[in-house]
C-alpha cells in the first residue's frame, strides 16, 4: 500500500463558488443522488457517533456543514441555537430544507457564509458558549492550497485553539479505489493511516487528506467508511475533545 499526499489539480486558495471544488452545485447533485443509496451505512454510523457525542452546552456551532446531507436530525434537536459557518454559498438554503423538521420544532439555526479557517479564532472568540461541530471540512483543506505542507499546518494548529472547548469533527482521513462494504473501527488512541489500512486488509495508493493530527493523541476515535462513489471508499475519522 501507499500514502499520497501530493494533491493534484490545485492551483491556490479557492473563493466561495457554486463550483467550489469541494461543495458548490455539483457536490450537492451528487449527495442528492446517493444519500439514500451507497451513503446509507455511513449516515447510520455517523447518526451513532453524534448520538454518542454530549456536550454539556444547548449551543453549537457547526463549522462546514453543507446542506448536511449525512447528519441526522436528532443532532441538532437537543441544541437551542445551533450557528453555522460554511464557504458555499448554496448550503443554507439546502441545509433549511434537508432538516426543515428540527427547524421547525425550535432549533433556531443562523448562518455566515464565510470560510472559517480564513479567521478561526476570531469565530471562536464569537461563540464561546457554543460547543462546536467539524462536519467533514477538515479533510478538505488541502484543496484550498497549493501546497499540501501549508494544508496540513492549518490543520494541526485547530488543536490548540480548541484546547478549552468541547468539539467533536468528522473528516475524511483516507480515501481511494474500493468497492468493498467495509464496518466501522473503533481506534483508543491516534495511529498512523497505514495502521488503519492494514486493520481492514486494504492495498494499493490511498490519498491522505492531512488530517491525521487534528484530534488529540489519546483521544477515542472510530473510523467510518463511507462508499462515496460505488468503487470509491473514504475512510472518515471521528473523534471529540474535551476541554483541558
Amino acid at each position: 500500500m501507499s500514502l499520497k499526499r501530493r494533491a493534484e489539480n490545485v492551483s491556490g486558495p479557492l473563493a466561495p463558488s457554486i463550483f467550489d471544488v469541494s461543495g458548490g452545485l455539483r457536490w450537492h447533485l451528487r449527495a442528492l443522488m446517493s444519500r439514500s443509496v451507497h451513503w446509507v451505512p455511513f449516515r447510520l454510523a455517523l447518526a451513532e457517533f453524534l448520538l454518542r457525542w454530549r456536550p454539556p452546552q444547548n449551543k453549537l456551532l457547526l463549522i462546514g456543514p453543507s446542506a448536511g446531507w449525512c447528519m441526522p436530525d436528532a443532532a441538532l434537536t437537543r441544541f437551542g441555537d445551533v450557528h453555522a459557518v460554511d464557504i458555499d454559498v448554496c448550503a443554507e438554503l439546502l441545509f433549511r430544507r434537508v432538516h426543515a423538521k428540527p427547524l421547525r420544532e425550535g432549533c433556531n439555526l443562523t448562518w455566515a457564509c464565510a470560510d472559517f479557517f480564513h479567521d478561526p479564532q476570531s469565530v471562536l472568540a464569537a461563540y464561546p458558549d457554543h460547543a462546536i461541530l467539524f462536519c467533514n471540512v477538515a479533510g478538505q483543506r488541502r484543496f484550498h492550497h497549493a501546497h499540501w505542507a501549508d494544508a496540513e499546518a492549518e490543520i494541526a494548529a485547530l488543536q490548540g485553539l480548541l484546547a478549552r472547548r468541547h468539539w467533536a469533527s468528522f473528516h475524511d482521513l483516507l480515501s481511494g479505489s474500493c468497492s468493498e462494504n467495509l464496518p466501522p473501527l473503533s481506534l483508543p488512541a491516534r495511529g498512523q493511516g497505514a495502521d488503519v489500512l492494514r486493520q481492514y486488509g486494504l492495498a494499493g495508493e490511498w490519498f491522505d487528506h492531512l488530517t491525521a493530527a487534528l484530534l488529540p493523541e489519546n483521544a477515542p476515535r472510530m473510523i467510518l467508511p463511507w462508499r462515496f462513489q460505488r468503487d470509491r471508499l473514504h475512510l472518515v475519522e471521528a473523534g471529540w475533545s474535551v476541554p483541558v
